[in-house]
Parts: C-alpha cells; sequence; structure tokens
C-alpha cells in the first residue's frame, strides 16, 4: 500500500486503520481513482465545505471524523451492494435507512446515537456537494440536512426573495464616502471580487452594483424550481434568448436522461440575459462553459447555495418560524403553487421535470392560504 493512501485512508491517526479492506475490493485504476478522489475531498473539506461562498473549510482536527463518517458508508454499501468507485444519493438513501433502522451499527455491534446518525448525514452531504451532486435523502435524524423535508416558500417570500436579489451586496456610491468609509468597503470589494485591497479602483463599486449572477440565478430558481445540481451544471449555450427558453441534454439532465426544455418568465430571462453579457468580459469565465460559478470559480453545490440562501434570507427578514428552508424550498415553491393554481400533478411534473405524480406530489404542499381557509371552516 502506497505512503500516500495509509495517510489519507487508513492511518491510526485518522481512521483507526478500519477500512483498509476497502481497496481489497479494488483494481488498481479503481483504487487509484478512489484513493486520488479521497485525497480531493480531504483538501474540499479542509478549503471550503463549510463555507462555500466565503471559502472556508472545517478546522483540521475535524476532517479525518468526516471522511471517517463518509467512509462508513461506502463500506456498509460496498459490503451490501458490491464495490464501486463512489457511491450514488439513491445508495446513500438505503445507507441512511440501514442507519435509521441500527441495521447500520457500530463495530461492536451497538446502534448509533442520534447525534452520531445526524453527523453521518452531514458528511455525506459535505461528500455530494464535493461531487456536485444531486442529494435529496429521504431519511432526517434530529434536524440534520434531508431536501424532502424542505418547505416551500410562500408567494410573498419567494418574490421577497427576487426583489432581495435585485439589491444583494449593493453598497454605497464612490463619491459619497469619506476616506474611512471607503478603505472599510474597499476590502469588502476586494473580497467580493477575488483581487487585491490595493488593486481595487472606483469603477469596481459599479462593478459589484451592477452584477446580475445571484439575480439570474434566483430569477430561473423561483420560476422554474432548478435542483442545485442542475444549477451547477448549467451551460450557457443551453439558453436561447430569443424563445426565453432553456434546453437541457439528456446526458446532463438530472435524475433523467431525456433532453427538456425549460421556458423561464421576463424577470429572470432579462436577468440572465444581463448576466450572461457581463460574464463575456470576466476572466474568471475565459474558456468556461458553465454559466455561473462561486467566488473560487467552483460550480454551485447545495452547499454554496444554501450559504447564498442564508444571506438572502437575512437580507429579506424573512423568518423561518420551524420551517426548514433550502435551495430545493423553490422547487417545493413552484410545485406547490402551480398545484393550488390549476389542481393537475400531470403539469407540476412536466414543469419540475418529474417522471411520475408520485414524485411530483411530494413537492405540493397546502399553502398557507388553504391552511387559513382550513381553519375558518372549524
Amino acid at each position: 500500500m502506497d505512503h500516500r493512501w495509509e495517510v489519507v485512508l487508513v492511518s491510526k491517526s485518522q481512521t483507526g486503520g478500519k477500512y483498509s479492506h476497502l481497496l481489497d475490493a479494488l483494481n488498481p485504476r479503481q483504487r487509484k481513482l478512489f484513493e486520488d478522489k479521497i485525497s480531493l475531498f480531504q483538501d474540499y473539506l479542509r478549503t471550503e465545505a463549510k463555507d462555500p461562498i466565503k471559502g472556508t473549510g472545517y478546522p483540521e482536527g475535524s476532517i479525518p471524523s468526516r471522511l471517517s463518517r463518509v467512509l462508513t458508508i461506502v463500506e456498509w454499501t460496498w459490503d451490501n451492494e458490491g464495490p464501486s468507485t463512489s457511491i450514488t444519493p439513491e445508495q446513500a438513501d438505503r445507507a441512511l435507512e440501514a442507519l435509521k433502522k441500527d441495521n447500520l451499527t457500530r463495530d461492536d455491534g451497538d446502534p448509533y446515537y442520534g447525534g452520531s446518525k445526524r453527523k453521518i448525514s452531514d458528511a455525506l452531504e459535505n461528500w455530494f456537494a464535493f461531487e456536485s451532486e444531486d442529494w435529496e435523502p429521504k431519511v432526517s435524524f434530529n434536524g440534520s440536512g434531508p431536501q424532502d423535508n424542505a418547505a416551500p416558500f410562500t408567494s410573498e417570500e419567494a418574490q421577497l426573495l427576487w426583489e432581495t436579489s435585485l439589491d444583494y451586496k449593493s453598497i454605497p456610491a464612490y463619491n459619497n464616502l469619506s476616506p474611512d468609509e471607503r478603505r472599510r468597503w474597499k476590502r469588502y470589494i476586494s473580497q467580493s471580487l477575488g483581487k487585491p485591497m490595493d488593486d481595487v479602483v472606483p469603477a469596481d463599486w459599479d462593478r459589484v452594483n451592477q452584477d446580475w449572477k445571484v439575480p439570474s440565478i434566483v430569477g430561473c430558481s423561483k420560476c422554474a424550481g432548478f435542483r442545485p445540481a442542475l444549477i451547477g451544471r448549467m451551460r450557457v449555450d443551453w439558453y436561447y434568448p430569443e424563445e426565453r427558453k432553456i434546453v437541457i441534454p439528456g446526458e446532463f439532465a438530472v435524475k433523467n436522461n431525456e433532453e427538456w426544455e425549460q421556458t423561464i418568465n421576463q424577470d429572470a430571462a432579462i436577468a440572465l440575459d444581463n448576466w450572461i453579457e457581463q460574464r463575456a468580459n470576466m476572466e474568471k469565465y475565459d474558456g468556461r462553459s458553465e454559466m455561473w460559478l462561486t467566488r473560487k470559480a467552483n460550480p454551485y453545490s447545495s452547499n454554496s447555495l444554501n450559504y447564498l440562501l442564508n444571506d438572502l434570507i437575512e437580507e429579506a427578514g424573512i423568518t423561518p418560524r420551524g420551517r426548514k428552508l433550502v435551495w430545493y424550498s423553490f422547487r417545493h415553491y413552484v410545485g406547490t403553487y402551480l398545484y393550488d393554481e390549476y389542481q393537475d400533478l400531470k403539469l407540476v411534473a412536466d414543469k419540475l421535470r418529474q417522471k411520475s405524480t408520485r414524485s411530483a406530489a411530494r413537492y405540493v404542499h397546502p399553502t398557507d392560504e388553504l391552511k387559513q381557509e382550513a381553519a375558518e371552516l372549524l
């Protein structure tokens, strides 16, 4: 076993050596691919997994335990379903179901405690974010992050998030600031644009205030209910501005291998048209086909989108009131209000690119208005 793999996976200081047998199930090429992937995952945990928007990772001391939790799921999956170079979202769901039922246990046969189960689920969120893979886990442990528990935004909240995106990170005009205020804002702008503070010039004030990236992401999500993984995969040449239409090739579609078309509304189209024009003049996008990239030039993931959403929710003054509000809440919002208007699950399934009305029904919730009507009947 090569030294690098010992450090990454089986060093006693990291995982106690308990996962070394996983390697025996892989052929040399599979092993090389998997060990490189694990090494990159560690780098991801170290550099950006905690807050992809700000580019901050977890403390070094916590990385081995997060890796070990992911490998616990890998081990169970490979033991029960055969080895591979990764795990799929569906396999992760089955493993968490086994964890919930205590069929996946500790080495000594004792069940995991609720807090440990939640931490394993959270570590899997890191893994699928690293893989830029869409994951809608079906099991929740003490408030951990399954997306199918997401609550829909109300119609008022969705509109408020759109309006907030248009004002997101706006800053005072350069000429209206004192020298001390300018220095403080220069620090903020340097972080936002990823350039040295000494290189920030007055024109950068306007550049920040005219950025259409966030409004274009929010606008498309609000009207189409895109999954986070699709936002990460979105390409510029999929968009047809004359028809206000996005065409997703089958090989890029999430949980679907068929090409499909999505028409967007006028607000989203205006934001997207302006963003594409701006994007063409940004060095970070030279040679890149992705529609949107994070500050560190990575495709967006559930993690990075949820951090962005948390900022927008705070700026918009939206109160969760015990609800789980994540990026999937846009998808639940679209399904809920589309069904409320037309009472047609087939239409919801078509809009959300679901293969069955049963799957589409997961995104339909009673609206606040309907709940109020029901209360008045009693």
